[in-house]
């Protein structure tokens, strides 16, 4: 009985402790509705599969109308509305989220970390980084970015810039994983860099004597008047002892009122002509915006891209024009697209818009769109 006693006081120690810190709640709304009249004046070809086979075909659709809830852009589908609320009590912090995206309602209770002092544990994230400044390269590329797992675990502040941590990855489809990461980041006058590495393992993957993954990242940025430079490096080895280095460096400066960018990428040592190299200008003159862009990679005959674009923007209207020449370097250069956009800003915080894109024979669409955000 004297026992049952103990941990009964226990508990409600605890549980005093825990009451004794005030539970703080913080709660936000977001909401967006973007409505669409697209028009296809023109007559294209889509390779779709058939409905019995399921083997494409290219069917030609002919030109058609649609009023939808199209994508508004931002990472929203149509309407959403989004209820978000961040909990701390003491050294507990938590995020609840209720989205209603077309009709369909999400929950998701995540970010649910406890910090004290230099240890945190919960769910941490992920410690690298420096594939964000890779990140950076490819889509000023026009790429894709590349996001990393986010890990469950402790994380421990060792020292100034100095972090360690042993997390979990439990999408592994062989089991939960055990990931040991370190980082290291400091700043020197106008450079900032980032030394990390990280090492998982699972016991599946030693019982078959597979490799453990490995990444190893460094970066760097440095800013001063003239100009800002950043830079990355990559490695990874997979269980099969496979390795592949990727690495970025692109420069922004502004010389007489023109912002210039340059940069090179190369996302993977291992496929070969993947290399891509990218400029661009922009030049704002009052209510004008010049811009132009070449894009060009290591295919023989194909990839370059070549774009220009003029902007006006005044008040409540705003009006743009923009170029893309594909293919620029190949015996048969792609169709130039021309893209046309006007937008209205009411007062009311609605943006009404006409957009207008044609590409050679191919593309002619018409699209009216109204929107609203907050």
């Amino acid at each position: 009985m004297k026992a049952i006693f103990a941990v009964t006081a226990l508990a409600a120690a605890i549980s005093g402790q825990a009451l004794a810190a005030d539970t703080e709640t913080t709660t936000s709304f977001t909401g967006t509705m973007d409505a669409q009249f697209i028009y296809n004046l023109a007559e294209q070809t889509e390779t779709i599969p058939t409905a019995t086979t399921g083997v494409t075909e290219d069917v030609v659709v002919p030109s058609n109308f649609d009023v939808d809830l199209n994508d508004d852009g931002d990472d929203n589908e149509g309407y959403e509305v989004t209820m978000s609320t961040a909990i701390t009590n003491g050294p507990f912090s938590a995020s609840v989220g209720v989205t209603s995206r077309e009709g369909v309602a999400a929950l998701d209770i995540g970010d649910i970390i406890v910090t004290d002092g230099n240890l945190s544990f919960g769910q941490v994230g992920t410690l690298m980084s420096t594939d964000e400044y890779i990140d950076a390269s490819v889509t000023m590329a026009g790429g894709d970015d590349m996001d990393p797992d986010a890990d469950v675990g402790f994380r421990y502040v060792a020292a100034e810039g100095l972090t360690v941590q042993l997390g979990g990855d439990n999408t592994d489809t062989a089991g939960t994983s055990l990931i040991a990461s370190a980082q290291f980041a400091g700043a020197a006058g106008s450079l900032a860099y980032v030394v990390e590495g990280q090492m998982k393992a699972s016991a599946v993957g030693s019982e078959k004597n597979l490799d453990a993954p490995m990444f190893v990242g460094a970066a760097a940025t440095y800013s001063a008047d003239i100009a800002t430079v950043m830079a990355a490096l990559n490695y990874t080895s997979d269980t099969a002892g496979v390795t592949d280095t990727d690495y970025a460096v692109n420069a922004t400066t502004t010389v007489a009122g023109a912002t210039l960018t340059v940069g090179y990428l190369e996302p993977s040592t291992e496929t070969t002509d993947d290399e891509e190299m990218f400029g661009g200008v922009s030049y704002a003159i009052d209510v004008i915006t010049l811009s132009a862009g070449y894009k060009m990679t290591t295919l023989a005959d194909a990839g370059d891209e070549v774009t220009a674009g003029l902007g006006y923007s005044a008040g409540l209207m705003a009006y743009s024009a923009d170029v893309t020449l594909g293919e620029f370097d190949a015996a048969t250069a792609s169709d130039a697209l021309i893209e046309l956009n006007g937008t209205y800003s009411a007062a009311s915080g609605v943006s009404y818009s006409g957009d207008y894109a044609m590409q050679g024979d191919t593309k002619s669409v018409v699209t009216l769109g109204a929107s609203y955000a907050f």
